[in-house]
């Protein structure tokens, strides 16, 4: 049992103070430095540094144990590059293979010697396919790559889905105000399980193409079933697909579903509790609704609230739901209330973040992000 010390601070059965703990960790941590890709968005590039920071801080939180998890995260530089700076007591092929899957990463150095002398480590990389399925698609008002893919790492990190796999079953993410489907093609990549709602028919039927394009240039085994443009009641459309031939034998694919309708639509095929994680930016001005008439495009907590109870039903309990939304039409507090009224509780209050993902995207428009777990 822990006893008492003069001046009130607990100690062990060893007779080490509270601080004892830490103190060996900071003396055995080694201390890194992870550099930043430069975003080719000048807007976004001016808060990399905060946004990576607060990705970095969720992901590791998520997936490492308390006492691995880095400590004394701060951003830095590099001559014109920059970098976040960290300490770790957790082996460096872990931390290899975590940061890896960042959305900003570039390079990865072990600080060594009295000095800081900079020491490569290699990042690793887990993908089940190129990333050319998210670049090479390119169309008006498509989100931030990078935003989209940090957004999927808090989500899986948060719902206790690894990054690098392998993983049995296979989970799935959805994403219920697709467009064009960036987070499902990062799904995709991360050789997961996808589900998009869209209720712009042409978007859908432009992603339809782009996949089976993609699909038949990269050589992969696929099998398709798309919409049916003479029977209006065929809102769903299906794509099944395999980095290798063995791997379609083996069932180790993956499948990509669509669906023409609106984002809360609870008629949907979509099985109760099938959902791992929810990962959607939230429409700036865009309509996400069957009867345009009945919704203002700007009503970011009416579409949330109307939406939400659907989201809870289709997430399996432990699931993450992270959105990305504009501020100026909706606080924080707001988003958070109107998703805990539908059982979503956010992960990590406002008042505990030791960096935000708030950045501005335009005049109009500056983004926050938002992660909430399935109760």
């Amino acid at each position: 049992m822990p006893g008492r010390v003069e001046g009130g601070g607990d100690v062990d059965r060893d007779g080490h103070g509270p601080g004892y703990a830490a103190e060996i960790a900071t003396s055995t941590a080694t201390r890194y430095l992870l550099l930043l890709e430069t975003d080719l968005n000048r807007v976004f590039s001016r808060s990399l540094g905060s946004v990576a920071a607060a990705e970095f801080e969720g992901v590791t939180d998520g997936l490492l144990a308390p006492d691995h998890r880095p400590f004394d995260l701060a951003t830095s530089s590099l001559g014109r590059a920059k970098g976040l700076s960290f300490a770790s007591t957790a082996e460096p092929e872990v931390l290899q293979g975590l940061l890896g899957q960042l959305s900003c990463g570039l390079a990865l150095f072990e600080r060594t010697g009295d000095d800081g002398a900079l020491r490569p480590r290699p990042l690793i990389e887990s993908l089940a396919y190129d990333t050319d399925l998210v670049s090479v698609q390119r169309y008006r008002g498509k989100t931030n790559e990078r935003l989209t893919r940090a957004m999927l790492n808090l989500a899986l990190a948060s719902a206790g889905i690894d990054l690098t796999g392998p993983r049995d079953p296979i989970p799935t993410v959805l994403d219920p105000m697709c467009g064009r489907g960036t987070t499902l093609n990062w799904a995709l990549c991360y050789g997961l399980n996808a589900i998009g709602i869209e209720p712009d028919a042409g978007a859908l039927r432009h992603y339809d193409g782009f996949l089976r394009t993609w699909a038949k240039q990269h050589r992969l085994p696929h099998k398709h079933q798309g919409f049916r443009s003479n029977n209006a009641e065929q809102r769903h459309a299906t794509m099944d697909v395999a980095p290798t031939r063995a791997a379609q034998k083996a069932g180790e694919g993956q499948r990509i579903e669509t669906f023409n309708a609106d984002g809360g639509d609870r008629t949907l095929a979509i099985k109760r509790g099938s959902v791992d994680a929810i990962v959607t930016d939230l429409p700036y001005g865009v309509q996400h609704r069957a009867d345009q008439a009945k919704l203002d495009p700007a009503d970011t907590v009416e579409l949330l609230t109307r939406v939400a109870p659907a989201w809870r039903r289709w997430l399996r309990k432990g699931g993450s739901v992270c959105v990305a939304w504009n501020v100026k039409r909706a606080s924080r507090v707001d988003v958070a209330v109107a998703l805990a009224e539908a059982g979503l509780i956010e992960k990590v209050p406002e008042h505990d973040h030791a960096h935000s993902m708030r950045h501005v995207v335009d005049s109009t428009i500056t983004r926050d992000v938002l992660v909430a777990v399935a109760g």
